[in-house]
């Protein structure tokens, strides 16, 4: 797997993601982030659409395949 030119997860993203690898819930991502559940999810989302999947656990197995985590 690859990511698509342009495609690269943002810093926040990225924070989010390595909580979603270590399998917090978005609840939980929110309050270690201090962020909004609404923001935690609109991350969400927009990192399984830069990754190509569509579940939490295909993130967790591609971002480990592309080295990202």
């Amino acid at each position: 797997p690859r990511l698509a030119p342009g495609e690269e997860l943002t810093a926040a993203e990225r924070q989010v993601l390595s909580l979603l690898c270590a399998d917090k819930s978005n609840a939980e991502i929110g309050e270690i982030l201090d962020i909004r559940l609404a923001t935690v999810k609109s991350h969400v989302s927009h990192i399984l659409q830069k990754l190509g999947v569509s579940r939490r656990s295909q993130a967790k197995t591609t971002a480990q395949k592309l080295h990202i985590i």
